[in-house]
């Protein structure tokens, strides 16, 4: 009996990760497209933008190295600090996290 509960424990563990990971990856790739149309991206490249950030911050990112990435490219487009400030952004950030994990749980 014991040991039931600690695999149950340890499998809600693990999905519990998972489902965190997806809802990451999810927020990362949307808030990448809602940067691409900002810096005049649309369509496929704006999807393409979204998932190369996704994939970069995947790979051990944080989310200041994914914030000074975009801050990087809104810059070289003129438009950090004009249509997307710091607060913007860091909103923008966190209510698609919670989109992101309410799709996934929900």
């Amino acid at each position: 009996m014991l040991e039931q509960r600690e695999r149950a424990a340890e499998s809600g563990f693990v999905h519990e990760r998972d489902v965190a990971f997806q809802a990451h990856a999810r927020r990362d790739r949307m808030f990448g497209r809602w940067v691409g149309h900002l810096i005049g991206l649309s369509g496929a490249a704006a999807d393409d933008y979204g998932r190369t950030l996704m994939l970069s911050n995947v790979e051990g990112g944080s989310d200041e190295t994914l914030l000074a990435a975009v801050r990087t490219d809104l810059a070289k487009h003129g438009v950090f600090g004009v249509r997307a400030t710091e607060e913007r952004l860091q909103r923008k950030l966190e209510r698609l996290g919670a989109l992101a994990d309410a799709h996934l749980r929900g």
